[in-house]
């Protein structure tokens, strides 16, 4: 696994971020039974001005968000020996805003923003129910092993 990060936000810690990307992105690994050890995942830690242009360019909506993911390889393919899996954009003020609101630590949130982001370069998805269940329990189980508490769990 190789992590490519470019943090372009003063505001994000560049040293614990790296660590708790490295530690999502194997977790998530992990779970779902890549073993490949090159394949590569691209990070780009931003603030909300630049995730508002790439969510109004990808998605149509003119508003931040806290995390984009663009896939890219299948890892899964027999025929990438190499293989970059895609990139996860997340946005410093929503997600510092959302754990606030959420009373929920800055690291918790984004280790369940990571793992969803890279969840989703796997292809999972939440467009409909049955798929949303599905990525929600993997997530689920995937948080327990990094000792977060659900994020779904009503209080």
């Amino acid at each position: 696994m190789n992590l490519e990060i470019s943090v372009e936000c003063d505001s994000w810690n560049e040293k614990e971020i790296k660590s708790i990307a490295a530690e999502c992105v194997q977790a998530v690994f992990s779970e779902v039974g890549i073993k490949n050890d090159d394949i590569e995942v691209c990070f780009l830690f931003t603030n909300d001005e630049e995730m508002c242009i790439l969510n109004k360019t990808y998605r149509g909506i003119n508003k931040p968000t806290n995390v984009l993911s663009f896939p890219a390889c299948d890892p899964f393919s027999e025929e990438e020996s190499h293989c970059i899996l895609g990139s996860i954009v997340l946005a410093f003020e929503t997600i510092e805003r959302e754990s606030r609101e959420q009373k929920k630590t800055l690291q918790n949130h984004l280790k369940h923003l990571i793992t969803h982001g890279t969840l989703h370069l796997l292809r999972y998805d939440h467009v409909n129910e049955i798929e949303a269940q599905q990525m929600e329990e993997l997530e689920e189980k995937i948080l327990k092993k990094l000792s977060v508490k659900n994020p779904y769990e009503k209080d």
